[in-house]
């Protein structure tokens, strides 16, 4: 499963979000790490989600936009 990432830096944090799932995003001082956090919000989404959606292990994050 592929998933677009923008980052943005806001208030002093780098802020990670991916566009089609809006409810997820990880904020931290490093890009690595908000991007990490963005990952493990995005997997809990996907694992919890009530739809038919299936977690797929190779998860990959793309940055298609960088603000930072």
């Amino acid at each position: 499963m592929h998933i677009l990432v923008s980052l943005r830096r806001e208030a002093g944090t780098i802020v990670a979000r991916a566009a089609d799932y809006p409810q997820c995003e990880g904020r931290d001082a490093s890009r690595d790490e908000a991007i990490a956090k963005l990952r493990r919000s995005l997997l809990f989404w996907l694992e919890t989600c009530p739809c038919d959606q299936t977690t797929d292990p190779g998860l990959v994050l793309t940055v298609s936009r960088d603000e930072t």
